[in-house]
């Protein structure tokens, strides 16, 4: 049987060495197609359904103090129908970053890290891996069991195959019908479509304002900002 080919999209704000690594097993060992270039939600997306949001142990520590990693897996589970936190962390760094010295108090231990990942647990997967190679690995491994029809993961039923649409719809004020008329009238079919929206574009449209240009835009813009 064929090796499934996958196309993938990295995130250009990634850590380089990390998007090269990813770049020569993906499209070098697999041939697989890859796209380096911003992206509003994840930092790895296989085929436009799997979603990876990929943090190094202290860039999760760091996210779970700052809340953001929660509010990056929830746009995730209502963008894609397949979803995931990898983390890179080695049992090593876990012991030495948790279990601390006797007179140092811990800002962050063990009971923070697994609290932070039983609660995105609730709603996505996390992964952990103990290398920057096997998370490549297991990122591809994972969209390949996610879109092989044999998966038995839990997920939420996404509204549309519309990943534009699904983002808009859960815009703060906007909904289900003006995310419709957007996409509709002007042909937003994907992530790459909403990150090249402006004012004026959705201005022209029949029955959007300022103000809810104005909504729509400054979400995208947080969302870009929010890695």
């Amino acid at each position: 049987m064929a090796k499934t080919k996958f196309n993938i999209q990295m995130d250009n704000r990634e850590n380089t060495p990390r998007l090269e690594a990813a770049k020569k097993y993906y499209h070098e060992m697999n041939g697989d197609n890859v796209q380096i270039k911003e992206l509003l939600v994840g930092d790895y997306i296989f085929n436009n359904q799997v979603c990876f949001e990929y943090k190094t142990l202290d860039d999760f520590i760091h996210s779970v103090e700052e809340k953001r990693i929660f509010n990056q897996a929830i746009d995730q589970t209502t963008t894609f129908p397949y979803h995931f936190v990898i983390i890179q962390a080695s049992d090593y760094e876990k012991h030495t970053l948790f279990d601390g010295f006797d007179d140092e108090p811990l800002v962050f231990g063990w009971d923070n890290y697994e609290g932070a990942i039983a609660r995105l647990n609730t709603y996505t997967t996390v992964l952990e891996c103990s290398s920057q190679e096997r998370c490549i690995k297991m990122m591809r491994r994972q969209a390949t069991k996610c879109l092989d029809n044999k998966h038995v993961i839990k997920r939420l039923k996404q509204k549309t195959d519309n990943p534009a649409f699904n983002y808009l719809s859960l815009i703060k004020h906007i909904g289900d019908d003006t995310a419709e008329l957007i996409v509709d009238n002007l042909d937003v079919y994907d992530l790459d479509d909403l990150i090249n929206l402006d004012n004026n574009r959705l201005q022209d449209i029949k029955g959007i304002g300022s103000k809810t240009s104005g909504i729509v835009m400054r979400a995208i813009k947080r969302g870009r900002k929010q890695l």
